[in-house]
């Protein structure tokens, strides 16, 4: 990886949640993972009753994080292309992960994971945006 790529993996590795992003059926989809940076992939945890898992092994994906949640004078976001595969869990995956999801849908959170080579690793940031007013009830 190049410099640039291992500092965009180090923002992935800085926060919890993302996007991943396939095709599902023909059509574009997009599911909430939790993920860990492992050496040069992401390790992904999504819910098997998603479904989610069948339609991204051996396909190319795509993962988006960022840091839009934070009220901050800059944002990031990052974005990975890459082949996913089905892994087994890791050894020791509340450690990675965190604690299983206390609901999820309808079926309790079963978890699968998938491992994302990236071939592709972008960062877009902007300096200077914008705060957005607090919520107020109306």
């Amino acid at each position: 990886m190049s410099p640039h790529e291992r500092r965009a993996m180090a923002l992935v590795a800085a926060v919890r949640y993302g996007r991943l992003a396939l095709t599902r059926h023909a059509m574009p989809y997009i599911a909430v993972a939790r993920h860990a940076v492992v050496d040069d992939h992401v390790l992904i945890r999504v819910h098997r009753g998603w479904g989610v898992h069948g339609a991204c092994d051996g396909s190319v994906v795509g993962y988006q994080t960022d840091n839009l949640h934070a009220a901050a004078d800059s944002v990031w976001a990052v974005h990975l292309t890459g082949t996913a595969r089905v892994v087994t869990a890791p050894e020791d995956p509340d450690d990675m992960f965190g604690p299983l999801p206390s609901f999820v849908d309808e079926p309790a959170f079963e978890p699968v994971h998938l491992r994302i080579d990236p071939a592709f690793v972008d960062v877009q940031f902007a300096r200077g945006v914008a705060q957005w007013p607090e919520p107020h009830a109306g």
